[in-house]
């Protein structure tokens, strides 16, 4: 990607925190990264690309791992996870995300949201968000999804159909990876049910949002995480320590003039069928404190889930307002590639 010195960011794929070491995204963003990942960075705590304030933080990626049987032309088992270099620092804007509990029904989901950084009108290439964006969306029956004058037979039970059959807010390139979150109506907690998979045109009539169900693969997510230590095999492509090194002040300080340099390129974006694409609502007002120390994989109950105050959807929407957004701030991440050209 050609910049003004010859170097230059650009934004790949969005993510989920599971934990204080580990991530959760889509294992097509990860294809073609073992070359790059001495130069790849996760931006945790980030509203605008161009001001990483003060309680951003950045990390490298110690290790990542992709489903075993990832196919990248059908985007099967397209799922992903990261290993960072170093421990999250949980603040009021960086916090883990809930797993869903197996016994839920994302088809009985009724306030579901969607995030991330991608670009904001495919037809005309544009460059990535430089603000996080989000925007509301449905679930959409598999067998409606599954349609010959739909995706005729190409959705799975491991993915998950979202965004509006005519139309509307739905993902755009440069989401994949990030998170699908769900709860019903006057439930307390939003779980990550999907990771943005594929596509079709951003926001067009019967080309809504695919997503790899998070639930379909929870157990998977949970083995491998427990064994990754000690654990090397060929699923599994680990860092050199050159990696660790590698990440340094020079680098730190070249993503956050991240807004300069992209403000001076002119990117191309290849587009296709089963390509991730989102074109989504800007996040309105500001977010609010949330007080929560996780630093382990929470999954939930269906008590947990449809515990709530009454007056969290009744009397205050205000406070339901806070906590989507606080929500798609926390458990949203952001990674970027830095290109040597």
């Amino acid at each position: 990607m050609p910049t003004k010195n010859g170097y230059g960011y650009v934004t790949v794929c969005g993510g989920t925190i599971l934990d204080n070491l580990w991530v959760l995204t889509a294992a097509h963003c990860l294809y073609k990264l073992q070359s790059y990942t001495n130069l790849a960075r996760i931006v945790l705590g980030a509203n605008r690309a161009s001001q990483l304030g003060p309680d951003t933080q950045i990390r490298a990626i110690e290790e990542f791992i992709r489903h075993e049987h990832f196919e990248y032309e059908t985007k099967k088992n397209d799922i992903a996870l990261i290993r960072l270099n170093k421990p999250i620092e949980f603040n009021d804007y960086i916090q883990p995300g809930c797993l869903p509990p197996q016994s839920s029904n994302v088809s009985e989901m009724d306030d579901c949201h969607i995030v991330g950084w991608g670009v904001l009108q495919e037809e005309h290439y544009t460059l990535p968000s430089k603000t996080l964006k989000e925007a509301r969306v449905e679930i959409i029956n598999a067998k409606l999804c599954n349609d010959s004058n739909w995706y005729n037979g190409t959705i799975y039970d491991y993915n998950i159909c979202a965004g509006y059959e005519q139309g509307g807010s739905d993902i755009c390139q440069g989401d994949s990876g990030g998170p699908l979150m769900c709860k019903k109506e006057r439930a307390a907690l939003y779980y990550v049910f999907g990771v943005v998979s594929w596509g079709g045109i951003c926001g067009k009539w019967h080309q809504n949002g695919v997503y790899t169900s998070v639930q379909h693969f929870e157990q998977w997510i949970l083995n491998k995480i427990n064994s990754s230590q000690g654990t090397t095999d060929d699923n599994k492509e680990k860092t050199s320590e050159e990696t660790t090194k590698s990440y340094n002040e020079d680098t730190e300080s070249k993503l956050a003039k991240i807004n300069d340099i992209l403000s001076d390129e002119n990117t191309e974006y290849k587009t296709n069928r089963r390509k991730s694409v989102l074109k989504i609502r800007a996040a309105r007002g500001k977010f609010n404190n949330m007080e929560t120390s996780s630093r382990k994989i929470t999954t939930g109950t269906m008590q947990q889930e449809n515990t709530h105050s009454g007056w969290l959807a009744s009397h205050a929407p205000s406070q339901l307002v806070f906590q989507v957004k606080a929500y798609i701030l926390l458990i949203a991440c952001l990674i970027l590639m830095f290109l040597c050209l």
